[in-house]
């Protein structure tokens, strides 16, 4: 849909909407990304804004306006991570190839921290936004139209050590749903290509997290290439499709796989990998189930106390946040975040200006299959004396 083909009562929600939302600083103001967010919620006003102003405060709390000037891509990722931009598709949308089957995701969430992995992938796609707006002539990008994004998802090479490593499928489900909530409309097509049997599996943990919009848009194909092959090049010029999928694109040496835009994948060698063991030092630690969180007291008696914490998790991240307890509620103090502390421990202090109880939350709620393990040392450190829990 474009602005164009808007009738009369969309007008007047489009209008509404940007009305609704102009205290909100967006990276793009312009009628065709507001309406992004009213397709996305079928123009229901109130929940278009709620899904707007969510997302607007995500890219605050993530930094994504200043993630290509911050953000440094980590060397095991830049050649082992396989997805690339290779051209565009007959609708000039910004064609991409993800080797999900030949992508080692165990030996790379070893290797860097889960969060350096999703921004990563979050930093791929606001490239691709960016190379679109930047090269209007190229995608032939017209003014009322919503461009979107075109993938080739190839699984050659998928099998189940992509399903039973639990931190590569809880981190696919993290990335599909920032996707929902923060790039509606973005994709046009995803043409799965090569998938197995047992992507099947993997397809029925993710498709309750996708938005029905989203799963239309989706096209499976097993190994048959003639036909896959067909359906790509329905969709995708010869010129602008790796040879290596039925086109005629090739690296400048000839190699049909197009390398030098899309990295083959391939074993993350182990000189890669980062030390995982958890600090033999720490005393005490909290076991969370999966689906769950605990929370840990602490009452400081003296104003201007130090509350200090370290802890360490032996499988996964974990969201934690610190709150003050007042008049039987919980106020934030730290805010909720998610924090990789399984392959360093994670430290922090805050000054306690107000005697009472403060709470530290470990919340496990977003995983779905892991229980988590937590160990800790948490110390109160006032002018006076120096306590430890």
């Amino acid at each position: 849909m474009d602005l164009g083909q808007l009738n009369d009562d969309q007008k007047a929600v489009l209008k509404q909407f940007r009305e609704a939302v102009k205290d909100c600083t967006p990276p793009h103001s312009d009628d065709v990304y507001l309406l992004r967010w009213l397709i996305a919620r079928d123009f229901d006003l109130a929940k278009s804004e709620r899904m707007f102003r969510n997302s607007m405060e995500w890219r605050r709390k993530y930094k994504i306006e200043t993630l290509e000037e911050d953000y440094k891509t980590p060397e095991v990722l830049t050649k082992y991570y396989s997805a690339g931009h290779v051209g565009v598709d007959k609708l000039s949308s910004y064609l991409m190839v993800v080797r999900y089957g030949a992508t080692d995701l165990k030996g790379i969430l070893q290797s860097v921290k889960k969060k350096d992995y999703v921004m990563h992938v979050i930093e791929l796609v606001e490239r691709g936004i960016r190379t679109v707006r930047n090269n209007q002539a190229k995608y032939k990008r017209r003014p009322d139209a919503i461009n979107q994004a075109c993938v080739i998802m190839d699984m050659a090479g998928f099998s189940m050590r992509h399903i039973t490593y639990k931190p590569a499928l809880e981190t696919a489900l993290q990335l599909v749903q920032f996707y929902e909530a923060n790039y509606p409309e973005f994709l046009r097509r995803v043409f799965v290509i090569n998938a197995p049997k047992i992507f099947s599996l993997l397809y029925s943990m993710i498709k309750p997290f996708m938005h029905e919009k989203t799963r239309n848009k989706v096209q499976i194909y097993s190994y048959d290439s003639a036909q896959w092959q067909a359906a790509l090049l329905e969709d995708i010029d010869p010129e602008e499709l790796p040879a290596c999928y039925g086109g005629t694109k090739t690296d400048p040496n000839g190699n049909p796989n197009c390398v030098t835009m899309v990295n083959m994948g391939g074993e993350v060698p182990r000189s890669y990998y980062l030390n995982s063991r958890p600090d033999t030092n720490y005393k005490k630690y909290l076991s969370i189930a999966n689906g769950s969180k605990e929370q840990l007291q602490f009452q400081v008696k003296d104003a201007n106390t130090l509350l200090k914490w370290d802890f360490q998790s032996e499988e996964g991240d974990i969201g934690f946040a610190v709150y003050r307890k007042k008049s039987g509620e919980l106020i934030p103090f730290v805010p909720y975040d998610r924090v990789d502390c399984q392959m360093s421990p994670e430290e922090g202090e805050i000054h306690c200006e107000y005697a009472g109880h403060y709470v530290l939350e470990f919340d496990n709620s977003f995983s779905y299959f892991r229980s988590k393990k937590i160990w800790y040392s948490i110390t109160m450190e006032s002018s006076k004396v120096v306590c430890e829990n």
